[in-house]
């Protein structure tokens, strides 16, 4: 699948972070380690407020209205960790918190495309705001890698 406009991505990103909520959600029913429920639970609402930002920012920009992105190669949706989380049905905290820490390069290439796809000043922005989001998620579940 190639998105064609911005919004067509911020449709993807959505998806892919309601994808991911809802893998972290079924893993958190069928784990039998304390800290690796914590943990999924947390990431539960991490990428549920992900999908929120994004739906936000959705709600503000008019499909018809959306900025066009430069052509590139195709982006897979099956390519994305949500589709191939690394945990198995019942997750230890190590490989919980190894699948949330994977890198997730489509997530950095829907940004980049975002963020390359216009010079208007809101369409940077917005990738920033995006960027700044998926940091701040990444330095929430990284509090779980400290052993105090």
């Amino acid at each position: 699948m190639s998105p064609q406009t911005v919004y067509d991505v911020l449709v993807m990103l959505a998806g892919y972070h309601e994808a991911r909520a809802s893998r972290y959600a079924e893993l958190a029913k069928t784990s039998c380690d304390p800290r690796a429920d914590l943990l999924l639970e947390h990431l539960v609402g991490l990428e549920s407020q992900s999908a929120r930002v994004i739906r936000a920012e959705l709600n503000d920009l008019s499909r018809d209205q959306s900025t066009y992105l430069p052509s590139g190669p195709p982006i897979s949706p099956s390519a994305t960790h949500a589709n191939d989380c690394a945990c198995d049905s019942d997750p230890s905290f190590r490989s919980a918190l190894t699948c949330a820490l994977a890198s997730d390069r489509c997530v950095e290439e829907w940004l980049d495309r975002i963020e390359n796809s216009s010079s208007a000043a809101t369409i940077a922005e917005l990738a920033k705001r995006l960027r700044d989001f998926e940091t701040t998620k990444s330095r929430e579940i990284s509090k779980f890698t400290r052993e105090d």
